[in-house]
């Protein structure tokens, strides 16, 4: 699916299957993911609609010199595209300002040719998602909770197209380091920095699963630590179509607007997958000046101006350790 669609009906339907679901949040990540398939002998299944295919048929033209086969399926309704001239600009640049549906009967008819898998860890349909106690409070009153939400089996989804996985490195300013090294320079970054905030995703603003619950309240710890910082939380991923607080909560196609709000010079993101952090990074480089710290459940994210992999409870613990024993 693109990255303007919700992470829905096609992602349960691949995990119900055992196949391997991805977010394509730009044109680079679609051609890399294409090259990838070419690479290692896989049939690509996908959404779309016509006028994406269209702008960008070399990149499937030399997919299909590489040796990558798929099909595509087309997107019902109104799509970016539709929208006139600075709304396929924002497209463009993977900025997906509206909400698409898909043919959903579709691709039951085409995903029914695989078995279905059971036990595939995927999420239980309808379970509406619990909030972290602890982080209840940064909830928005107005916020209304959504019927699912996106779990930790999704954050699968940028694995296939990732050659490094190592989850005890780092990176600074691009360069991979030693985990250590980068720790370091991620407590020196939010030591210096005068108006800070935190990016809270679902993995942790949840209750999944006991790991979830224990970051929650280091969360709370690192808040009590650093009174200066903010939260802001990104429940899901469904565009807020500006019903939004920007003191409190990201809005998912925009989430620049937040951070220019409150002025802040440093972003740190934890609990938010990894395809939609590629994404949040993308567009805080392009419309904000704020440093970025990416602490990731998996494998780092290079473009990051520091990144930490591998974030475990005893990790993030370690960085609030480090953090008030030099702060005093």
């Amino acid at each position: 699916e693109c990255g303007g669609c919700t992470v829905g009906d096609l992602y349960r339907m691949a995990y119900e299957r055992g196949m391997i679901p991805i977010t394509i949040t730009s044109f680079e990540m679609l051609r890399d993911t294409l090259r990838w398939c070419a690479e290692n002998g896989y049939t690509y299944v996908g959404h779309c609609c016509y006028e994406f295919y269209e702008k960008r048929y070399e990149i499937f033209r030399k997919a299909k010199e590489w040796g990558a086969g798929g099909v595509l399926i087309d997107i019902a309704g109104t799509t970016c595209y539709d929208l006139g001239v600075e709304e396929e600009e924002k497209a463009y640049h993977g900025e997906f300002q509206v909400e698409l549906d898909l043919f959903v009967e579709d691709s039951e008819k085409l995903m029914s040719l695989k078995e279905r898998i059971h036990n595939h860890g995927g999420r239980e349909k309808g379970k509406r998602p619990e909030p972290a106690e602890e982080l209840e409070v940064f909830i928005p009153e107005s916020y209304k909770y959504p019927k699912v939400a996106p779990g930790p089996q999704e954050d699968r989804t940028r694995l296939p197209i990732v050659k490094d996985k190592d989850k005890d490195i780092g990176f600074i300013g691009g360069k991979k380091v030693p985990y250590g090294e980068a720790l370091e320079k991620a407590v020196d970054m939010l030591l210096e920095a005068h108006r800070p905030t935190l990016v809270v995703g679902p993995l942790v603003l949840w209750r999944w699963n006991g790991e979830s619950e224990q970051k929650a309240k280091l969360v709370k710890e690192l808040k009590e630590l650093f009174p200066h910082l903010s939260i802001h939380v990104l429940p899901d991923y469904k565009p807020r179509n500006g019903n939004f607080d920007p003191a409190r909560e990201i809005d998912p196609p925009n989430p620049h607007l937040s951070i220019l709000h409150g002025d802040h010079d440093l972003t740190l993101m934890l609990g938010v997958h990894c395809y939609r952090t590629d994404f949040v990074i993308r567009l805080l480089k392009k419309h904000t000046g704020t440093k970025i710290i990416t602490l990731c459940n998996l494998y780092g994210h290079p473009d990051a101006d520091v990144s930490l992999s591998g974030m475990t409870p005893q990790k993030l613990k370690e960085l609030i350790t480090r953090a008030g024993a030099y702060k005093g």
